[in-house]
């Protein structure tokens, strides 16, 4: 079923080549911005340089002492011969014009060119048709007023005089210009989109190969293993979790594997003795006391089965974090002490000594679970403790923990197998023939415990004893 509302994310190439490419375009669009602007810069400096070049020189004509008008607007015009796209007008005192360029804008019929502050260049576009531009847009200019005084001795006259440069082409250019640029940035986006997702493929190749060697990676080869250094350092740390991962469900695979195999050799020695000793009732006639004993004997084996059903179900409540201790205030010196009553006849008939020291201190737990923590290692301890020796138990606080040490003497345990000690069903004898001793997993079941109560234990074998140490939070 479609949940609405949801959408799938972007893939990893597709943001990277959005970010690549937009990012590189935007860093060309500002270069472009920039090149414009510093072209435009270029071309209104230039323009400014040329009007007040051409205003100095018709600034100097009028100045021009002893010469008649008519003389001053004839060098006016020859001036003006050398200079393209340039129009002039020239005003008397009296607001007649004196000279005007034929082929320049008509200054005198727009009020934009009226006289503005001196020698200042401001723009102005002619909408007259016949100054149009070549493209039928209006002729633009760049205009530039200034008062020039005459130098007569007596009552020097006072012109004014407009200078207005035609900046069409520099336009032309700047537009043409903007359009290449346009054209060049939507062709190299485009290659850049294409370069970009072509490296974008090349640089995740790494990443397929994990990918193609993960999904054949089947519950048959849960052996194999990714070597991080033939990957890049950006995927080392995931190929490390990766095998970590690998490692762990292996690790639980061959448990499982194990743990059938064991519930079916542990199920099937008990069942079968009982279809034997049936088969065997059955094969001729019996006394009625034999029937009794066999049935006593069925009943021994029936409820070792329960038992270890029992056991079972116990763990896997463990397993899927079901197990729930009670949390109460209880003193493992007083449970130690309860279960030691339990435990005395057999001890004696083992001839085995119970020992408790330590301080009291105070813990958070479940008594019966507790019990039976200590029920299962004591059973354990007296069983391996030769004649005469003692068994101990020692109730150790330290800081925020209290540590419950069991000990017994006897033979120490090899190093090798204190690791898988609390596996289930493991027996130190490879053989791991059933006995009477016990189902194989009652330190499975101890720690199972020990860690629903937020506790930890351990397992230390030597010459001298062999001891386990649980450490519990200590009560706050």
């Amino acid at each position: 079923m479609k949940i609405s509302g949801q959408h799938r994310p972007f893939s990893l190439a597709t943001r990277l080549t959005v970010f690549i490419s937009l990012s590189t375009t935007f860093a060309f669009i500002a270069f472009t911005w920039i090149m414009l602007h510093s072209v435009e810069q270029h071309f209104a400096e230039q323009d400014v340089s040329d009007l007040q070049q051409v205003s100095m020189t018709l600034a100097n004509i009028l100045k021009t002492p002893d010469e008649t008008e008519a003389q001053k607007v004839e060098r006016l015009s020859n001036a003006l011969k050398s200079y393209r796209n340039i129009g002039v007008r020239v005003r008397k005192p009296d607001r007649q014009v004196l000279y005007q360029s034929p082929n320049g804008p008509d200054l005198l019929s727009e009020p934009t060119a009226a006289p503005a502050a001196e020698d200042r260049v401001f723009l102005w576009s002619d909408t007259r048709d016949h100054h149009a531009g070549h493209d039928g847009k209006p002729a633009s200019w760049r205009l530039i007023n200034s008062t020039v005084t005459g130098s007569e001795s007596s009552n020097p006259p006072r012109y004014q005089l407009q200078i207005a440069l035609s900046i069409d082409f520099h336009l032309h250019y700047i537009n043409q210009l903007k359009r290449n640029l346009m054209l060049t940035a939507a062709a190299i986006s485009l290659l850049i989109i294409v370069i970009v997702l072509f490296a974008v493929r090349k640089g995740h190749q790494p990443l397929r190969n994990v990918s193609l060697k993960i999904k054949n990676i089947t519950s048959d080869n849960l052996d194999v293993r990714l070597d991080p250094r033939r990957v890049p350092i950006e995927l080392e740390q995931l190929v490390i979790s990766f095998n970590q991962m690998i490692e762990r469900i292996e690790e639980v695979f061959t448990r499982q594997a194990n743990f059938s195999a064991d519930i079916a050799h542990e199920i099937r020695t008990p069942v079968t003795n009982l279809v034997t000793q049936t088969e065997i009732v059955l094969s001729q006639h019996r006394p009625v006391k034999e029937l009794e004993d066999v049935l006593y004997s069925n009943l021994e084996e029936y409820q070792r089965m329960a038992n270890m059903v029992s056991d079972m179900l116990f763990i896997a409540q463990a397993d899927n974090n079901q197990l729930i201790p009670e949390r109460t205030a209880l003193d493992p010196s007083a449970e130690a002490l309860k279960v030691f009553e339990f435990f005395e006849a057999w001890a004696e008939e083992q001839e085995v000594s119970l020992s408790l020291t330590g301080s009291p201190a105070l813990m958070e737990g479940d008594p019966l679970m507790l019990r039976r923590v200590m029920n299962n290692l004591l059973s354990n301890a007296i069983r391996h403790t030769p004649r005469g020796m003692t068994v101990s138990v020692r109730v150790v606080p330290r800081d925020a923990w209290v540590d419950l040490v069991v000990a017994n003497p006897g033979t120490p345990i090899p190093a090798e197998h204190l690791p898988r000690l609390f596996d289930r069903f493991y027996r130190i004898d490879p053989s791991r023939q059933r006995s009477s001793e016990g189902s194989g997993i009652g330190l499975a079941i101890v720690k199972s415990i020990v860690t629903a109560h937020q506790g930890t234990i351990s397992v230390a074998s030597d010459a001298e004893s062999t001891r386990f140490t649980l450490s519990f939070p200590r009560q706050q």
